[in-house]
């Protein structure tokens, strides 16, 4: 017995796309082009998208991607937590529904890398941080600490926008230069 099945055509003007699932989110996305116009939100790094990112297809559903969020591993090993590996949570697993990323101190909402022992939260983009970081203000590279550098009692100023950096918030430091910088003040102006 033969299977026959009905195939119906595609006007040439159409386009299809294609759709794809993504765990923390019930329904398919499909990738699309944002502008600047659009003011999107990332729903999992809960930063600007501009540019290609993946949409939810339904109706009044504001879900967004990046594609760096949507390729995001669902585990990793951090090196600034080498006791647990890290499982992305697409919400805080918190009952305030927030958590405080252990790196750059500030909330979130949305996706992070947890560790459930020990109840330790990094926002995606700070796990994502590079080691090093070169400036053009800056004879050396400077590197990513995770927390005061060893030795260090006291709290640091950042040679950037002169604002203290707390005892034990995750700075790029100069160990050669005994300075440090925010880790978003960093990243302003690197290379």
């Amino acid at each position: 017995m033969a299977l026959i099945m009905k195939i119906s055509g595609v006007d040439d003007g159409e386009k299809v796309k294609q759709q794809f699932n993504h765990f923390s989110h019930r329904h398919p996305l499909e990738l699309s082009q944002l502008h600047q116009e659009d003011k999107a939100i990332c729903s999992g790094c809960e930063l600007d998208i501009l540019g290609s990112a993946y949409v939810c297809t339904k109706p009044n559903c504001t879900f967004l991607l990046h594609d760096f969020c949507f390729d995001l591993p669902r585990r990793i090993r951090h090196y600034s937590h080498p006791k647990h590996p890290l499982g992305l949570s697409f919400s805080p697993p918190y009952n305030d529904g927030e958590f405080t990323c252990d790196a750059c101190g500030h909330s979130g909402h949305a996706f992070t890398y947890h560790c459930g022992t020990c109840k330790f939260d990094l926002h995606v983009e700070c796990a994502a941080l590079p080691e090093v970081e070169n400036r053009r203000d800056h004879e050396h590279p400077l590197v990513l600490s995770c927390g005061s550098p060893e030795g260090s009692a006291a709290e640091f100023v950042c040679y950037v926008c002169s604002g203290c950096i707390g005892k034990g918030c995750w700075m790029y430091c100069c160990l050669a230069c005994n300075c440090g910088a925010h880790l978003e003040c960093a990243g302003i102006a690197s290379q």
